[in-house]
């Protein structure tokens, strides 16, 4: 019986060694494996809750606006001469700010009125003489009824003949006002026809020119018509504002207006200068408008008006602000930052570290704004929570971080 023995390495052999080899590593590489997706501590940003003072505000940018505003409109259409005032300029009450002269004629008119005038002066030529040969009779007719009075006394005519003298010196009276009557109406004819030809002449500016006066003392904030041109009557021409004393609008949504009511502070940065001006809210306007947004978005939007009382010198009216409106505030609050919070389950949730892993929360939350939230249930002064939490974080997860607050 012949029995072959197998040799290491050649072929159509089984080598053990080299598959005691493979399965090692194999092994090997499944323990890494597992150790790298074994649980362990998530390093996360953390933060404690903690009691301190928090605000709840509404944040829009607005403007600054003269107080006490005035818009001077011109009262009737005319031509409008070149101003002497510029904006900025401080003016008197009752100092002239503009002239409105007639406004310019065309030729075809002009002729129609020139033809009405020397019309209307000819009829007061014919009134005057008509006066001048009315004067002359009632003269004549006042002699000879004085005549006649004087031989009655002597008894050298009839009671009827002096009578009717007086008469006749009556009537040549009467004839007399109306004559003079007919020379006033013609004059009034002249001159309403010579005003049809104010503005056909390029040089008679000053020719019934109305000047138009500053209703009080106060700034010029600004000239709507430096030049000259023709304006209607109720078209602006000056803003004034009577005295220094700015205002604040800021448009804000109407949703967020219905919190903002009267007194409420208003913080102002973005003005130019370093520091915090303190207005407050006067009131917010009754009727809403519709404004588009940068996005081109439709919003329903509210003016609030407020106070500035310590305004600084260098910031005038129709100035850019950016405003934060406090709805409410309050000084020892429990509060965490917004982002350790989500919603899950219909309900407020976060992580909570207890013993180094991530225990979850249900919260009842109170005010907040776009940092912090008012914590009203659920967790205590000094525990942990987890900022911006990941979808790595689940209950029990053992956690390691740092703080981002005190």
């Amino acid at each position: 019986m012949n029995h072959e023995t197998e040799q290491p390495g050649k072929s159509g052999t089984f080598n053990w060694k080299k598959w005691l080899i493979a399965g090692a590593i194999a092994l090997v590489a499944v323990a890494l494996l597992a150790a790298l997706m074994w649980p362990s501590s998530v390093d996360l940003d953390l933060a404690t809750a903690q009691r301190g003072p928090l605000s709840v505000t509404v944040e829009e940018q607005g403007r600054t606006r003269a107080m006490l505003r005035y818009t001077v409109a011109a009262p009737i259409s005319g031509r409008l001469l070149r101003t002497h005032i510029d904006e900025g300029d401080r003016v008197e009450e009752g100092d002239v700010l503009v002239r409105i002269a007639p406004p310019p004629t065309d030729a075809r008119t002009a002729a129609t009125a020139r033809a009405d005038l020397a019309a209307a002066q000819a009829r007061e030529r014919e009134a005057g003489a008509a006066v001048i040969e009315a004067q002359g009779n009632f003269q004549l007719a006042k002699g000879e009824a004085r005549r006649r009075a004087d031989l009655y006394l002597k008894q050298a005519i009839s009671a009827e003949t002096r009578d009717a003298f007086e008469q006749a010196a009556q009537a040549a009276e009467a004839r007399l006002g109306s004559a003079q009557a007919s020379l006033a109406a013609a004059a009034a004819a002249v001159r309403s026809a010579r005003s049809h030809l104010l503005g056909a002449d390029p040089g008679s500016d000053k020719q019934g020119a109305i000047a138009i006066r500053a209703p009080v003392s106060g700034r010029v904030l600004r000239v709507h018509e430096e030049s000259e041109r023709v304006v209607q009557a109720g078209a602006p021409l000056f803003d004034l504002s009577e005295g220094d004393a700015l205002e604040l609008v800021v448009d804000v949504l109407t949703e967020d207006a219905v919190q903002v009511h009267g007194g409420d502070p208003i913080l102002i940065t973005g003005w130019g200068g370093s520091a915090t001006l303190k207005g407050n809210v006067r009131y917010v306007e009754p009727g809403a408008f519709t404004k588009i947004s940068a996005l081109g978005v439709e919003e329903q939007r509210v003016n609030v008006i407020g106070d500035l009382p310590d305004a600084p010198a260098t910031l005038g009216a129709g100035y850019r602000i950016e405003a934060a409106i406090v709805t409410w505030s309050g000084t020892d609050v429990l509060q965490i930052p917004t982002g350790a919070m989500f919603r899950r389950d219909g309900a407020w949730q976060t992580f909570v570290v207890e013993d180094g892993r991530a225990r979850l929360r249900k919260l009842q939350i109170g005010h907040r704004n776009t940092e912090f939230a008012e914590v009203e249930t659920g967790i205590e002064s000094g525990e942990q929570v987890i900022v911006f939490p990941s979808d790595l974080i689940e209950d029990g997860v053992r956690v390691t971080g740092h703080l981002t607050n005190g």
